[in-house]
């Protein structure tokens, strides 16, 4: 038998404030796979992306979550399956790291449950694994733009779903944290879970993702490997950038190196 897909929508519409943003979209997300939404600003990559979070809700079709309809989860048990990292997400002033991961145990737990030694465990393995327990007395304001990145992801690992949600996660951060991020997802991919980001760098998508969907108007225009969706005619059509495409020298990936759309004038002899 085989494995049903981590993510299926099955003709897809949904929007906000009376607005459609995506229309009749499906889409199957490998279970176990790295994928990433790209495509220009107001596509509907993170529209999307919180539509299977079930924080908006489609006006049309349907969406499943490991063979089940998402309908038919309750609160708690979606908690438990589908963890998702928002954008421009903000903590109660003072909080700690810790305090803050701990939070990522609630779906696990009723509200006279006692907390036991397998919270604990997920808490430890979630400060661990993303670098976070030598600080996590810590108040979250006070770290960097990178730590606290890595404290939410904590969280989520806390929260222990087998499927990950991340709507533009190195957003804000300098070059070499958004790196760091991105090798903690490949490491949280590589343990079995599957993993779905929206990202705007072409090139750290192509490196990273194993299956890209490509948005505009709202509406799937290519999905697949990177290797084989990242084409000179697909980023001119889709994002209006001329640009050549050749394998990236570390990875082999393709990397999208733009056009210039003036001449550069010559630099001469240093």
């Amino acid at each position: 038998m085989s494995t049903p897909p981590a993510i299926e929508l099955d003709s897809v519409t949904v929007g906000y404030d009376r607005r459609t943003v995506c229309r009749d979209v499906s889409l199957r997300i490998a279970d176990g796979s790295f994928t990433v939404f790209i495509g220009p600003n107001g596509c509907g990559k993170s529209t999307l992306l919180r539509t299977i979070a079930r924080v908006l809700r489609p006006s049309e079709g349907r969406i499943a979550v490991l063979g089940r309809d998402t309908r038919a989860y309750s609160r708690r048990q979606y908690a438990r399956t589908v963890g998702l990292l928002p954008q421009g997400i903000e903590a109660p002033a003072g909080m700690t790291v810790t305090d803050l991961v701990l939070r990522g145990r609630h779906p696990h737990r009723s509200a006279l449950s006692r907390w036991t030694s397998q919270d604990d465990q997920a808490v430890t393995d979630a400060l661990t694994v993303t670098g976070t327990a030598e600080f996590g007395d810590r108040v979250l304001a006070e770290l960097s733009g990178g730590q606290r990145q890595r404290a939410w992801l904590a969280m989520l690992l806390a929260q222990d779903t087998p499927v990950l949600l991340l709507d533009e996660p190195t957003t804000y951060l300098d070059i070499a944290h958004q790196y760091e991020v991105l090798d903690l997802l490949a490491e949280l991919h590589a343990s079995g879970r599957t993993v779905v980001a929206v990202l705007h760098d072409l090139n750290q998508a192509a490196r990273f993702a194993t299956d890209l969907v490509v948005l505009r108007d709202g509406r799937i225009t290519e999905t697949g490997h990177p290797s084989t969706v990242l084409t000179p005619d697909l980023v001119a059509d889709v994002f209006g950038l001329r640009c050549r495409i050749v394998p990236d020298p570390v990875t082999g990936t393709p990397a999208v190196f733009p056009e210039p759309t003036r001449p550069h004038p010559s630099l001469g002899p240093r």
